[in-house]
């Protein structure tokens, strides 16, 4: 049994070394908009408003969701993708003028990161597909994991 529990420590020790691992988001907002099939809007929109909330997880280190995924702060005023983080608690944000499906896929091309090298789990059931697949409700808790768990 102490075998056990020290084999345990020692792994639990293996997956959690050093800083977290720093995906910021893009600096060119409109590209990567664009790039989702997304188009910059001038203000926000509330005909469709849901707030999902994402976990993302590298090698078994929690990698923090940037603020303003979607969001070009480069003008004198905002603009908005429809589908966008205003801070770093992965609380997503979408606030469209039309309803329709926004997909985790998107928000990832929004943030420029890997779309399907990871596991995703949604409201802790595991997805059997591709996680860039999933349609995005309100309240969802999504966690996507990439290599190690």
């Amino acid at each position: 049994m102490l075998q056990l529990l020290i084999a345990s420590a020692a792994a639990l020790t293996t997956l959690v070394p050093g800083p977290p691992p720093s995906w910021p988001a893009p600096a060119d907002v409109p590209t990567r908009v664009r790039a989702a099939g997304l188009t910059m809007l001038d203000d926000e929109k509330m005909t469709m408003h849901i707030h999902p909330h994402l976990e993302v997880f590298a090698d078994g280190r929690r990698v923090t969701v940037p603020a303003d995924i979607g969001i070009d702060r480069s003008g004198r005023k905002p603009r908005y993708s429809p589908l966008h983080t205003h801070d770093t608690t992965g609380k997503l944000h979408v606030e469209s003028a039309v309803r329709r499906d926004f997909t985790l896929g998107q928000l990832l091309t929004e943030w420029g990161v890997p779309r399907t090298d990871g596991r995703a789990y949604v409201n802790g059931r595991a997805y059997a597909g591709d996680p860039a697949r999933i349609v995005l409700h309100d309240l969802d808790e999504i966690r996507l994991v990439y290599g190690r768990p």
